[in-house]
């Protein structure tokens, strides 16, 4: 009985839950130098940060990326860690290890890189290290974010 279904294709493999989930790309383009970008990016995340559409404390909260980090701070005074500081190579790029809405997982890696193109900069925010499956599956979803946030951050350094 050996090979007595040997001419029928092989099936095609379907979604896995174990498959691993794509590393998550947003990019854009601000018109000042790669210095002024990482300084806006850094120094100025309170003013740009969409609080009112991501934030863990809602509105009121008060953003900020410094040595510890990416923070949120409440108006009572708590504060929620979104992303640990790994490295920060001033003006071109800024390495977290994130956590936010998913502590129960290993944290993910988000590098936020800065390129100098011409007067302008080409920021470039790449999240990887996101779980297998599911768990993979609703960090993606959730870190879908990213693009608005850089668009926000972009319109506040003067793009159009």
């Amino acid at each position: 009985m050996h090979g007595l279904f040997s001419h029928a294709p092989a099936p095609e493999p379907g979604p896995s839950s174990d498959a691993d989930v794509d590393p998550l790309r947003f990019s854009v383009r601000v018109p000042v130098g790669s210095d002024r970008a990482f300084e806006g990016f850094t120094e100025y995340v309170h003013l740009w940060w969409p609080v009112d559409e991501h934030s863990h404390f809602g509105d009121g909260a008060h953003m900020s990326l410094d040595v510890d980090g990416l923070s949120e701070d409440s108006p009572s005074g708590e504060t929620h860690r979104w992303a640990s500081l790994l490295e920060a190579q001033a003006p071109a790029r800024i390495e977290l290890s994130c956590t936010y809405h998913f502590e129960d997982l290993a944290p993910s890696h988000v590098v936020v890189a800065f390129r100098s193109a011409g007067s302008e900069t080409q920021v470039e925010l790449t999240h990887t290290g996101l779980a297998v499956g599911e768990d993979g599956q609703r960090q993606a979803e959730v870190y879908a974010c990213w693009g608005p946030i850089l668009e926000r951050f972009a319109r506040f350094m003067g793009a159009r």
